[in-house]
């Protein structure tokens, strides 16, 4: 009666949480929203003489470029666009699959809140120029954009690859600089000429985290814990800072068409700066030691023999999670099982029979341990019903624990030895999520039939139903024990909280699972089917 107390307080408080929430988002008045203006076709605006206060030479004089202009290049394997007004990279496609790695916004909705990435603050250039170069048996593009005045932004864009090198010359003017990593403005409400209505516009739905690479290890804070109050702020949270400056910095990337929002981002836009970094009020910005500043960028996925091609140090934006040094040693057995066996789907079979046969001893001893229990029940409800004359008396309850272990240790039995196998696995399952659920090589990654993406979802939900179906025999094959009632309540609402749950989980996992539920229910089977029970001592 007590647990089944607990488990009512519980669901009460998550009602209530979620109705709070809800009340808040409903009826909490929005703030005022201000206009803002929305930039028109993107045409190049008419030539005119930029004013100055004193005289310059006549190739000094500026031409004003307009805020919207692109300038696109197509290369083998990415397609980038490039805001000429100040050389910051607005948009990179990674051309194997059309995967875009920032966000875009309607421009009928208002000016862009994801202002890209690269560039120099401050300082618009009058144009861009395109060059083509040799080097080390590699055939490179260079776009130069230039003020007039010797300031110089060039990258060095590979045919094949997706490492950039930018450099950053004739910079004197003091804050300028190479803005790496710009800071994303707040969600906010702008006017859609269309029709005149208001529309929420958020730059948070598709952006990952922010990471810094210092020599001590990867830092990295989500850009929704930066811009949003937290749930819980009535409790004393805070939002959280960007992670301190340094040379190797970068942020998560690609946006997947699947959804509005996603948790994973199996893309990256990394910089290794020559330069000293620093955290402005714009962003992360590269500070020119004698007028100039170098970084490479990596624009690519977060995959692993990449990722050290262009420094050891970066593989550290993969993350496996809080037990990532097990979840990078099951990665590396997923690989190795993958090279005999070259489809993913069947590599996840067979790696999940391995585990599940490595941890067979661990799960026989729990479920024979639950079996001797169910023996030893009627024997130890006996006891209990002997002491409930006595109430809530403290000294009565001790003694009854004490008689309880006792007989307990005459049968050789530990009440917690079935619960210690499954709390020594923990963290593999733990590891083994956050890894299906993070690495790069599953993604797009077919199966079989209609599976011919192990990182989305099962769209026709087959996996995922039979993940339940599985946990619900699981349910009724373990031995039965406690409460009947709450036990029966258990039986079912386990399985249709994981199924509801794994509907939106990648497929690999919904397969993993499945795979681990079956073998665990022979295993069962056979078990219960060998188990000779031993006589109890009263």
């Amino acid at each position: 009666m007590k647990n089944k107390n607990i488990l009512i307080f519980a669901l009460a408080s998550l009602v209530l949480l979620l109705g709070q929430a809800w009340l808040t988002s409903r009826y909490q008045p929005p703030k005022p929203p201000q206009a803002v203006p929305v930039p028109g076709p993107a045409a190049e605006a008419p030539r005119a003489p930029a004013p100055t206060p004193t005289p310059v030479p006549t190739q000094a004089v500026e031409r004003s470029v307009d805020s919207g202009r692109l300038h696109k290049v197509s290369l083998a394997e990415l397609r980038l666009a490039f805001r000429v007004q100040d050389g910051a990279l607005q948009q990179a496609e990674w051309l194997r699959d059309g995967t875009r790695f920032f966000p875009e916004l309607d421009p009928s909705q208002g000016a862009d809140t994801f202002t890209g990435i690269g560039g120099v603050p401050g300082s618009p250039f009058t144009g861009v120029r395109e060059e083509r170069e040799s080097r080390d048996g590699k055939d490179y593009l260079l776009l130069h954009f230039e003020d007039g005045r010797g300031l110089r932004l060039s990258y060095r864009i590979p045919d094949r690859g997706h490492v950039l090198e930018a450099s950053l010359t004739g910079a004197s003017e003091p804050g300028a600089g190479l803005l790496l990593v710009r800071r994303v403005r707040e969600s906010r409400k702008v006017q859609n000429p269309k029709n005149q209505e208001w529309v929420e516009v958020s730059p948070v739905a598709h952006l990952g985290r922010v990471i810094s690479l210092p020599d001590t290890g990867a830092e990295a804070v989500a850009w929704n814990d930066v811009l949003t109050d937290p749930f819980f702020r009535f409790l004393g949270a805070k939002r959280k800072e960007l992670p301190p400056a340094a040379r190797r910095l970068g942020l998560d990337a690609g946006l997947e068409k699947s959804g509005a929002s996603q948790s994973n981002h199996y893309f990256a836009a990394l910089w290794d700066s020559e330069a000293p970094v620093q955290l402005a009020e714009a962003g992360y910005l590269a500070s020119p030691q004698q007028g100039q500043a170098r970084a490479r960028l990596y624009l690519g996925p977060k995959e692993g023999d990449s990722l050290k091609a262009f420094g050891p140090v970066f593989t550290q934006v993969v993350d496996f999670g809080f037990f990532g040094k097990i979840a990078q040693f099951l990665f590396w057995f997923l690989k190795s099982i993958h090279a005999v066996f070259p489809n993913w789907g069947w590599a996840i079979i067979v790696f999940t029979v391995v585990i599940r046969l490595a941890m067979w001893p661990l799960n026989t001893k729990s479920t024979v341990q639950m079996l001797r229990t169910k023996d030893l029940e009627p024997h130890q409800k006996a006891i209990q019903a002997k002491y409930e004359k006595f109430g809530n008396d403290m000294a009565k309850k001790a003694e009854m624990q004490k008689e309880l272990m006792a007989f307990y240790k005459k049968n050789g039995h530990n009440p917690l030895g079935g619960c210690l196998p499954m709390l020594l696995q923990m963290p593999f399952f733990l590891a083994l999520w956050s890894m299906l659920n993070a690495v790069f090589e599953l993604r797009h990654a077919p199966w079989i039939f209609w599976i011919q993406d192990l990182s989305a979802p099962d769209r026709f939900y087959v996996l995922p139903i039979l993940l339940g179906l599985s946990m619900l025999a699981q349910q009724v094959a373990t031995p039965a024990m406690g409460d009947p009632t709450q036990r029966k309540m258990m039986t079912w609402l386990m399985p249709g909280m994981m199924t509801f749950m794994f509907l939106n989980f990648a497929a690999g996992l919904n397969l993993y699972y499945l795979i681990f539920n079956l073998i665990g229910l022979l295993q069962t089977w056979w078990i219960k089917r060998s188990y000779v029970p031993a006589p109890v001592v009263a």
